[in-house]
């Protein structure tokens, strides 16, 4: 007789996104670029661009969310 196969559990391991939503067309088309002296954030579909100078020292995810709260605001686009 051969004993019981054990089951395999698998760990799924989440990771941040890389593409966000536009606060002002709805589209997933939003990306934060970083460049040497000026962090970018840019919607693909409807051209509405924020550019930080010089760049925090913050992740993608919170630039995003600076991004949406001065949109919200209205600090940038129109």
């Amino acid at each position: 007789m051969g004993r019981r196969r054990r089951r395999v559990i698998r760990i799924v391991k989440r990771t941040l996104p890389k593409v966000f939503s536009c606060p002002r067309c709805g589209v997933i088309a939003v990306r934060v670029s970083r460049t040497g002296d000026s962090d970018t954030v840019a919607c693909g579909s409807c051209g509405l661009k924020y550019s930080y100078s010089p760049p925090p020292k913050k992740e993608n995810i919170d630039l995003y969310n600076e991004f949406v709260d001065m949109f919200m605001a209205g600090k940038v686009g129109a």
